[in-house]
């Protein structure tokens, strides 16, 4: 019997440089403690499985190591840590492997020790080829520096490819964005990631923008952005198979997929996520927090939640109307009762859904741009005695 596979985080925190406006568990590199680190690692692992034997019993089907900035740290460190998770977990299952990187710390010994160890994936954080807007992100790197490393690591043997723009950021032109896109997919990228610009609680960012010294761009520019990314990725003959995400055929993200999907997956490190298919809960974000809990013997957990049968019936909404693949239409009456069919008949003459093949309700181009506000509809929808 071939056991249950679920996805792999490992959250690695230190950073060259703290942007402004990230939100995610994260530490400086000059502080790194990089032996501290893979130790904590394996403490958790020990004790996640000691906890519950879902674990020992499955093996990942996907692994993504993220940050924080993986490739900040040393090779010494990487290779142990590949070392590691080699010996720890039972890899045969896996059919991806990501590694996060930032331009300013991808050498070539880096890419080929990446090759070596098994990752078959590589996310480069590019985020703007705009000088100006570089700086305004907080960035350490240049445009140049960004397309010099997508062609070393395609040289260096890496055939998929993924790279993260960020758009709504006051000062960045329409030229920029469409020239940007342009550029990663002539070097080879085989997937791209947009994301808007977002205020988060406790950032230098959000400080910057209460005291007037920025004005974050409204919800109608940031959906323009999204319609020039569309336009140049469907050009290219990207497919846009997630709201903010757009891949070649056959290049989408397994593990990110797995999370859309509902799928199980273990997040070990500060800050990470996990769910096991019946709860959710997230690791301790504060570094040296998580360093000394686990050190105390202790699970760095927070916030566990047991999903009730509405939760799993929301999640399923969200995150099934936030996939170009939609909702199978039986799985949704189900969950959304009688509701479902006026629902689909407001959407779909509102030009966000379409019903092609039969047994699918599929979001259209619009729907994506529009899923958070379609889903929140259908479940307002089903909350409302008159639906029932």
């Amino acid at each position: 019997m071939i056991p249950m596979e679920y996805g792999l985080y490992l959250h690695l925190p230190y950073c060259r440089s703290l942007c402004p406006y990230c939100a995610f568990s994260k530490a400086a590199l000059h502080r790194a403690e990089p032996r501290r680190l893979l130790d904590a690692l394996r403490r958790e692992w020990d004790g996640a499985r000691a906890e519950d034997a879902i674990w020992e019993r499955t093996r990942p089907r996907t692994i993504f190591f993220g940050g924080g900035t993986p490739t900040a740290l040393d090779p010494r460190t990487l290779a142990d840590l590949f070392t590691w998770v080699r010996g720890a977990f039972d890899l045969r299952g896996v059919r991806e492997w990501t590694v996060e990187a930032n331009p300013e710390g991808l050498t070539d010994e880096k890419i080929a020790l990446l090759l070596e160890s098994g990752v078959d994936r590589l996310s480069l954080g590019v985020q703007s080829l705009e000088p100006a807007v570089l700086r305004k992100l907080g960035r350490i790197h240049t445009p140049e520096r960004s397309l010099d490393a997508l062609s070393r690591a395609r040289r260096g043997g890496f055939r998929n490819l993924s790279a993260d723009l960020m758009v709504a950021v006051p000062g960045e032109t329409a030229g920029g964005i469409r020239d940007a896109v342009r550029a990663l997919v002539d070097r080879g990228v085989s997937h791209l990631s947009v994301y808007s610009l977002q205020v988060e609680e406790g950032t230098p960012l959000a400080s910057k923008v209460a005291r007037g010294a920025m004005v974050p761009l409204d919800d109608d520019a940031a959906a323009d952005r999204y319609a020039w990314v569309s336009e140049e990725m469907d050009a290219a003959g990207f497919r846009h198979y997630e709201v903010s995400n757009w891949a070649r055929p056959g290049f989408e993200s397994r593990h990110n997929q797995g999370y859309w999907t509902r799928r199980p997956y273990l997040g070990l490190g500060p800050g990470s996520h996990s769910f096991d298919g019946r709860s959710r809960w997230r690791n301790e974000e504060d570094v040296t927090r998580y360093y000394e809990r686990v050190e105390s013997g202790s699970l760095p957990r927070e916030e566990r939640a047991e999903l009730t049968a509405r939760d799993t019936a929301t999640e399923t909404i969200f995150l099934g109307l936030r996939r170009a693949r939609g909702l199978r239409r039986g799985p949704a009456r189900r969950l959304a009762g009688t509701s479902l069919d006026a629902w689909t008949r407001w959407a779909a003459e509102a030009g966000a859904l379409r019903l092609d093949p039969p047994g699918r309700i599929r979001p259209t181009e619009r729907g994506l741009l529009l899923s958070h506000e379609i889903s929140s509809d259908l479940l307002t929808r089903m909350e409302s005695p008159a639906s029932a």
